[in-house]
């Protein structure tokens, strides 16, 4: 995936480090140079100074190729207003770091959804590894958890470029035999079925 991280923070810093690991092609905007040179010595990651509230930096930084961009300064002001300009500009998803609980209630997800921001990341001490689990599920349609996060139902749109498209559900089984995971339903049109080894992936 192509990300944005406007913030070169610690939470920022450890997020940049962790998905450039995961081979994420990683881009950090920060207005600190200093940060900027601890992060691109210590990761593959393309840095970028300046305020990710510019519209000139965000096109640099080309964010209408963008799948994600995940604003984690330490201003909310900063972190939502980059989102909704991000979005604006073309990126697929966005994701803001806020400190105000009242922004994350359900009676706002549509109004902060329809501004531009997908999801909102609360509290201010959210460790980075809860935002990477986030974004691993990006392409998500719904994401539903029982007993915990012990066990996640998933729900995925495959566009015609998603690699198990024209596949058996047998083949991509064998393929990426170590990933622990069962397809319990297709949905197609107006049908729902229960797949078996023989169905085809299809956009």
């Amino acid at each position: 995936m192509k990300i944005i991280i406007a913030g070169a923070g610690e939470v920022g810093y450890h997020l940049a480090k962790q998905l450039s690991l995961d081979e994420h092609d990683i881009t950090i905007i920060d207005i600190d140079g200093a940060r900027l040179d601890r992060i691109g010595s210590n990761s593959d990651v393309l840095t970028i100074p300046g305020s990710s509230t510019s519209i000139e930096i965000l096109k640099s930084a080309h964010v209408e190729n963008t799948d994600l961009l995940v604003a984690v300064t330490s201003s909310e002001a900063v972190n939502v207003n980059t989102a909704i300009l991000a979005k604006k500009l073309g990126a697929k998803r966005t994701i803001a770091r806020v400190s105000n609980d009242e922004y994350i209630s359900a009676d706002y997800k549509d109004m902060f959804k329809n501004l531009g921001v997908d999801n909102l990341i609360y509290p201010e001490d959210l460790a980075a590894i809860e935002l990477v689990k986030l974004i691993e599920r990006a392409a998500a349609t719904d994401v539903i958890e029982f007993e915990n996060g012990l066990l996640t139902l998933i729900g995925l749109k495959l566009d015609k470029n998603a690699k198990v498209i024209h596949k058996t559900m047998r083949e991509t089984a064998s393929e990426y035999h170590s990933l622990n995971y069962r397809i319990v339903a297709i949905h197609r049109g107006m049908r729902t079925l229960i797949p078996s080894g023989n169905d085809i992936f299809l956009p």
